[in-house]
């Protein structure tokens, strides 16, 4: 917390901050995953990560940062074992009038997270009455923490309906996203996901997935999704780097495909998962050692750190 391994209990913010009195602070969440080829941790994409962080969230907010954060705590912690973490950057105390100068912090949060059985089993969604954030009120690209009260309404919502995850719609009635992952759904074996303009989060797993896509020969759109899309597909999921790649089994009490894993989702899912433990080739940057070793007894080379960050 601010440049300092600090005892959790003593991680606070004062209720002054603009923080706590109006959710003002941007984050990333990131993953470390166990190599599967050694005894190292492997921060997976975290340079795209903190690039997003500093060069979108923070920049579209005019947040300033002396330091930047780094994989410090995974060490300091010894963590060994599949790890999500969360860095934020928050607005301290303000002095009306001086929105500009307001000081900022930072803080970097990790907690072991085994994979999910949710991702053999699937989940079960619903269309969300409450729509997704529109760029004309606040920029859903901007990982922005107030931002995900819309989705904590919309997630509350599906649940006392029964469902485990909503997907919303944007302003114009189309698919946008989960309340913090990205949609997937496959027609005909092509894969299909809204486009960045259909007031998404610019998915880094979103991303990967496509790219992984190219390289399986599965086709794929970015483009605009109706909603009765959704109840037609073959299969549909959800991805993000809390959520990993999330097979969809039912939406609005329809069964989707088999009720499983779908082929096209299986393919990727396995595609994904060997990408992050280091098990097939990754682009230079993309698996970043944490204690010194890609994994495959080498250290890999990082590429330059984004602005602002210290290495």
């Amino acid at each position: 917390m601010n440049g300092r391994i600090i005892p959790w209990e003593e991680s606070r913010l004062h209720v002054g901050t603009e923080a706590v009195l109006r959710g003002a602070s941007v984050f990333e969440g990131l993953r470390a995953y166990r190599s599967g080829q050694g005894e190292d941790l492997l921060l997976f994409r975290v340079h795209d990560h903190l690039r997003r962080l500093f060069g979108t969230s923070m920049r579209f907010l005019r947040m300033r940062l002396a330091y930047g954060p780094d994989d410090l705590l995974l060490r300091a912690n010894g963590v060994r074992d599949d790890t999500h973490i969360r860095v934020v950057v928050y607005f301290d105390e303000l002095e009306p009038g001086r929105e500009l100068e307001t000081e900022t912090g930072a803080f970097i949060l990790a907690f072991e997270r085994p994979q999910s059985a949710r991702l053999r089993t699937g989940v079960r969604t619903t269309l969300s009455p409450w729509r997704r954030l529109s760029d004309v009120a606040m920029s859903p690209r901007v990982k922005a923490s107030a931002n995900y009260l819309n989705s904590r309404v919309a997630s509350v919502d599906a649940r006392v309906k029964g469902f485990d995850v909503p997907v919303l719609l944007n302003e114009r009635g189309r698919v946008s996203e989960g309340p913090g992952q990205n949609v997937f759904l496959v027609r005909d074996g092509v894969l299909v996901t809204p486009r960045t303009t259909d007031s998404i989060l610019e998915g880094i797993t979103r991303a990967t997935l496509l790219g992984l896509a190219g390289e399986l020969g599965i086709p794929a759109q970015e483009r605009e999704v109706d909603p009765t899309e959704l109840y037609v597909a073959d299969e549909l999921f959800f991805a993000g780097t809390a959520t990993e790649v999330q097979p969809i089994v039912e939406i609005d009490g329809s069964q989707v495909g088999d009720g499983g894993v779908g082929p096209v989702t299986g393919r990727l899912q396995a595609a994904y998962f060997d990408l992050v433990r280091g098990l097939a080739p990754a682009p230079s940057g993309w698996l970043t050692p944490v204690y010194g070793t890609d994994g495959r007894g080498r250290e890999e080379p990082a590429p330059p750190a984004a602005s602002g960050t210290r290495t």
